[in-house]
């Protein structure tokens, strides 16, 4: 008797936990189900690497119909995709355009590549099936990292692509120098109007300048926004409370003419902080040289063409200060962007020779308000969209794109020995950038 109430209080006991593990399984399961649910997920994978993060963001998952460019959140996806780029950058695509429309009058052919040299500072290259190869690298003597840099940063606009295979095949020459020597299908950083045959590409620093003690093009926008708009726990610079003066440093040797039309508009002017720079002085470097960030703690920022485009401009347009330049002889992809005048006004233009500089900064130091709305239409315009890392990948991307279209010809990855062996005429980017000088 003893024996069978023991036992049966054992399977009581039994019964009653097999019951409780049942519920505990239950309520995991349920939370469990309820944490997925909203969007959380646990990983498993504890103590090992986490997976590596890409380049960019495909924007393919976003709501195409309500879609729209976010700056912080956009700006520096490099992998937009190509209706999202047109959607962001209605006016990007302009200078490709026009220059796409001018070959299909007169297509580009193989021996307009071949009839360019690849002299100092020419680059030929081939992008096949979404990658690039290097054919020819002409030396850098005087350009010295922008060919790298160029190639680089369009490399960055491949690989951060989803669907990258599918862009068309092209066979390029880029040239490294300010302006192209040669009348034929070249990409570059920057020409005048009467040069049809010029396609012009973003410049090399994009991806980095560290000739002038300029670093990555991210990095750089990330100083001056917190010169602008803070960084915790520093608010940014108010523009009234910038210094209400027109701020200029560069070589008067690349522009003596122009550059020091310059010099002698500001000379004694209270309104202008402006100097000649000696690169080969180091004292001089060292005492009057300005980080790219600090230019923007003046109101007033002073454009100046060099041999031809002048390379700080993109940088100056990433202040919220008032971008101040001459009329213009070279244009860069993004200069049919300018507005001169009315509400939109995005910047300040000046005759060619200066001659009234003084009256329109007199005018601005006189009206803040209007001046500031200057600036803030330069960071909405150029900073918060059309200079942005994103606009950038997806500029090259249309170049391809409307470059291959101008073409009649299509690029061989591989040419046939006299043997009948086939050999690569370029080398695989990745590989080339390890091996190169």
């Amino acid at each position: 008797m003893q024996l069978t109430r023991a036992v049966g209080a054992q399977l009581r006991y039994l019964a009653i936990e097999a019951l409780v593990l049942f519920g505990l399984m239950l309520f995991f399961f349920w939370k469990a189900r309820s944490v997925q649910g909203n969007g959380l997920e646990f990983s498993s994978n504890i103590g090992t690497n986490p997976s590596p993060q890409p380049l960019s963001q495909s924007t393919d998952t976003y709501d195409e119909d309500t879609w729209d460019f976010m700056p912080e959140r956009d700006a520096n996806n490099h992998g937009l995709s190509e209706k999202h780029c047109r959607l962001a950058f209605p006016k990007l695509f302009i200078e490709v355009d026009k220059s796409a429309g001018l070959a299909k009058q007169h297509p580009i052919t193989l021996r307009d590549l071949d009839d360019i040299p690849i002299e100092n500072g020419i680059v030929r290259g081939i992008i096949y099936h979404g990658e690039l190869y290097v054919v020819e690298f002409g030396p850098m003597p005087y350009t010295f990292t922008r060919g790298k840099a160029t190639l680089q940063a369009l490399n960055r606009a491949l690989i951060s692509f989803t669907g990258r295979e599918n862009l068309p095949d092209i066979e390029f020459v880029f040239t490294t120098h300010d302006f192209s020597t040669v009348e034929k299908p070249i990409w570059s950083y920057a020409k005048r109007d009467e040069e049809n045959a010029v396609w012009l590409m973003p410049d090399f620093g994009y991806w980095s300048w560290p000739e002038v003690k300029i670093g990555p093009y991210q990095e750089i926008r990330r100083r001056i926004m917190a010169i602008d708009d803070g960084s915790d726990p520093s608010p940014g610079l108010l523009f009234q409370d910038k210094k209400k003066q027109l701020f200029w440093r560069g070589t008067v040797a690349t522009n003596p003419e122009l550059r020091g039309q310059l010099l002698q508009a500001t000379e004694g002017k209270s309104w202008a902080d402006t100097r000649a720079l000696d690169w080969g002085n180091e004292e001089d470097i060292r005492s009057n040289l300005l980080s790219m960030e600090d230019h923007c703690r003046y109101m007033f920022l002073a454009h100046v063409e060099g041999h031809s485009f002048s390379g700080a401009g993109k940088y100056l347009l990433n202040c919220r200060s008032v971008f101040v330049s001459h009329k213009l002889v070279w244009r860069e992809a993004h200069h049919h962007i300018f507005i001169a005048s009315g509400p939109d006004a995005n910047y300040i233009e000046v005759e060619r020779d200066f001659s009234d500089l003084n009256d329109k900064i007199e005018y601005f130091i006189s009206n803040p308000e209007a001046a500031e709305q200057i600036a803030n239409n330069t960071v909405a315009m150029f900073r918060d969209r059309y200079l942005t890392p994103a606009a950038e990948s997806c500029y090259w991307r249309h170049l391809i794109r409307q470059y291959a279209s101008g073409c009649a010809f299509e690029p061989l990855l591989y040419s046939t020995q006299a043997d009948g062996k086939k050999q690569p005429r370029g080398v695989p980017f990745e590989s080339w950038i390890l091996t190169s000088p």
